[in-house]
């Protein structure tokens, strides 16, 4: 393999999941519910009784023992875009030679947290130890039925994965859901805050540990359908709300227009992230979503009466440009970049 060819830290990228994935894959099941694409975290198939079985897939790497709450918490969120709610989990544990049982006990202490708050049952935990890995690694896999959802998908609706495909009306509006870069920021602070001790006062600290309660629960999300059977959701993962964006434009085959001053920003994520050199923008924020909806208002009701924080940021437009409005200052979404948690760990 070329130099060129290598490919960089974080997420696959777009161009190298088509080139070098999608002709290897064959999809020939007609009761497959989510076809394989660059951005697609979940699985599923339906039944013969017309429901279904649906799953999503995460990871989180890092050394503090909620490393393993997150996981959970990205998960299962994956699961409430697709309006479908958790109800099973799967655990599995790499963690690096050295590790001690603690470390175990603690992974799994973080877990139960995760899924106590989420009313998840763990269904299997697993782990090894191995030389082929430098920090713990959590992957989780959880698991829902179609049927528990109040507005079941069909098999043609729009949020099938096969379905992405259609064009969504140009009208439609963007809301953000939680804030940019959080969990992010909650990680550094997870596994940096002796370092972190040396900048800050304790009681900043404190108070930034508390945002926790900040992420958006996937039964929150979930109100969403309630209004607008037709919301298109992105959990905000890997490369954080610009590479969200880019996802959301990409399986809804819109433009936007958005204003850059309405990304919702903690003031703890901003000066945490001063202190790396990082952007929050371009930083992992599971339990944040953007919605694409007819129904703006109602769904902004319905967030905020069930506890989660949300804002318009812009809207669809019917042409391919993909609008950041900051003031006078107008640029173009470039395609996602590296995560920025994953390149601070990195240079550690």
């Amino acid at each position: 393999m070329s130099g060129k060819d290598t490919m960089r830290i974080g997420k696959i990228t777009q161009t190298a999941w088509s080139r070098s994935v999608r002709r290897r894959l064959h999809t020939e099941d007609d009761n497959m519910l989510f076809a394989p694409s660059p951005w697609e975290m979940c699985s599923g198939f339906r039944t013969e009784a017309e429901d279904g079985y649906v799953w999503a897939d995460a990871h989180a790497a890092g050394d503090d023992v909620r490393t393993g709450y997150y996981a959970v918490y990205h998960a299962a969120g994956e699961l409430a875009a697709r309006n479908v709610r958790a109800r099973g989990a799967a655990v599995y544990v790499m963690f690096p030679q050295g590790s001690r049982e603690e470390q175990l006990a603690g992974i799994a202490a973080g877990v139960e947290c995760a899924c106590r708050e989420l009313k998840i049952q763990v269904t299997s935990f697993q782990g090894e130890v191995s030389g082929a890995v430098v920090h713990t690694v959590v992957s989780v896999s959880v698991a829902g039925v179609l049927h528990d959802q109040k507005t079941p998908q069909k098999k043609s609706g729009q949020n099938s994965g096969k379905a992405s495909a259609v064009k969504a009306p140009a009208h439609r509006e963007i809301i953000m859901c939680g804030y940019a870069g959080l969990e992010g920021t909650l990680r550094i602070l997870d596994e940096a805050q002796t370092e972190l001790e040396t900048r800050f006062v304790a009681a900043f600290l404190e108070q930034a540990k508390g945002l926790t309660e900040e992420l958006v629960r996937p039964d929150q999300i979930l109100n969403v359908y309630g209004c607008d059977r037709k919301a298109v959701v992105r959990q905000i993962g890997s490369g954080g709300i610009m590479a969200a964006l880019w996802e959301l434009s990409e399986t809804a085959h819109i433009g936007f227009e958005i204003e850059l001053p309405q990304i919702a920003l903690k003031q703890e994520t901003v000066e945490i992230c001063e202190f790396y050199r990082l952007n929050p923008y371009l930083m992992t924020s599971a339990g944040s979503y953007l919605v694409l909806t007819d129904e703006g208002e109602e769904v902004i009701r319905a967030l905020e009466e069930a506890g989660s924080r949300a804002v318009r940021l812009g809207a669809a437009r019917d042409q391919n440009a993909r609008v950041i409005r900051n003031g006078e200052e107008i640029r173009y979404l470039d395609r996602p970049a590296p995560d920025e948690l994953e390149i601070w760990r990195s240079k550690r």
